[in-house]
């Protein structure tokens, strides 16, 4: 049996918290849906004091069978900290100040987004936590989305981390452990853009805008997937 999470294990790319072993192991059968989630956030030229507050919320969710995106989340979220977008941030993202202004605020956009995930995960019969038919995991591209911006965020603000984040794949630290392994490190500049022009696929959209880059890395998910870098479980 193949197994994508035992693959990340290897590396350091999988996250998993209060997990116990049995759940763990279910958690490698029939391992078909990736939740791929991209932040933005507020930033500050030269400024790193600053707390990061989540701008815009995209998540989209890859079928590894067909290589198909078939559905996607995506909101942008009013920041309450520094309600004023940077220009270096709005440069950065392409993020105006009136798409967080009229936004809701992180803790209902969390609610959204949980119902929205209830939704999907119903209509698609999988469970994060290999209870059903088959088995999704949330992929990032570094682990900063989920364990450094949102969770910092939530703390901050006492609100409830999603518990199907709790499991997660980092596909930076794939990507960097499949090119040391072809000798190729020395050619890449550590972005997803780059990384994505070194399998000679190009990137589509803007950069630094949290949906593009999740729709991104899903490309780069699914050809690493294709080209057996990840191997899926098999039963």
């Amino acid at each position: 049996m193949q197994k994508t999470i035992n693959e990340a294990k290897k590396i350091g790319a999988f996250y998993n918290f209060n997990v116990s072993a049995q759940k763990q192991n279910n958690l490698t059968n029939n391992l078909r849906w990736f939740f791929v989630l991209d932040f933005e956030s507020t930033c500050f030229e030269n400024d790193t004091k600053q707390p990061a507050e989540i701008i815009e919320f995209p998540v989209v969710v890859l079928d590894s069978v067909t290589g198909t995106l078939i559905d996607s989340f995506q909101s942008f979220v009013k920041p309450t900290e520094n309600p004023n977008l940077s220009t270096f941030c709005s440069n950065l993202t392409g993020i105006q100040q009136c798409d967080v202004d009229g936004a809701p605020v992180l803790a209902v956009v969390l609610k959204k987004f949980e119902h929205w995930l209830r939704k999907t995960k119903e209509t698609l019969g999988c469970s994060f936590k290999g209870q059903s038919a088959t088995t999704a995991i949330f992929v990032t591209w570094t682990d900063w989305d989920i364990s450094t911006c949102l969770w910092n965020e939530c703390r901050r603000k006492k609100l409830p981390l999603p518990g199907d984040m709790l499991n997660r794949i980092d596909l930076k630290a794939i990507f960097q452990q499949w090119l040391g392994s072809h000798k190729v490190r020395q050619k890449w500049k550590g972005g997803l853009k780059d990384a994505l022009h070194l399998v000679g696929l190009s990137f589509e959209g803007r950069p630094h805008r949290g949906i593009d880059d999740a729709k991104n890395t899903a490309r780069l998910l699914h050809h690493l997937l294709s080209k057996n870098v990840l191997n899926l479980s098999t039963t």
